[in-house]
């Protein structure tokens, strides 16, 4: 493994045609910052640093934009832990329940199902039987 990749890759991944692509090498912010220095420096070919460490070019050219913004630092401090919030679960609320209501199934010789749950006018339900019959 590359000395400058972080212990941490992704799982292999296909492109939007379904091709594999390689697994991607998660960088530190001190190492993103290592390698931003060294395009620095008078004369440096940012491709050819960017091949050296295994970096996309166009990645590495958005590092130094980082950089440049103040955004791509190292880090002064561990990261915050999380906050823990507190929780009350409340009561279950009461749902009607569906046994409890009034149900037809029907099944048709073409093998259709209608299921009829609660009241229902008469004349609907012939009239929907009736167009089912007739497919």
């Amino acid at each position: 493994m590359d000395p400058h990749t972080v212990g941490q890759v992704s799982p292999l991944a296909t492109d939007t045609l379904g091709r594999k692509t390689a697994p991607r090498r998660l960088r530190t912010a001190e190492e993103k910052l290592r390698i931003v220095r060294e395009t620095l420096v008078a004369g440096a070919s940012v491709a050819e640093i960017a091949r050296r460490h295994g970096v996309n070019a166009n990645l590495l050219f958005s590092w130094r934009r980082q950089y440049e913004q103040g955004v791509l630092a190292e880090r002064t401090r561990p990261p915050r832990a999380a906050k823990m919030l507190p929780v009350r679960i409340a009561a279950p609320s009461a749902l009607p329940s569906m046994a409890a209501a009034p149900a037809i199934e029907i099944e048709l010789s073409c093998g259709a199902r209608v299921r009829v749950i609660g009241d229902v006018d008469a004349e609907r339900l012939t009239a929907v039987l009736s167009a089912l019959a007739r497919r």
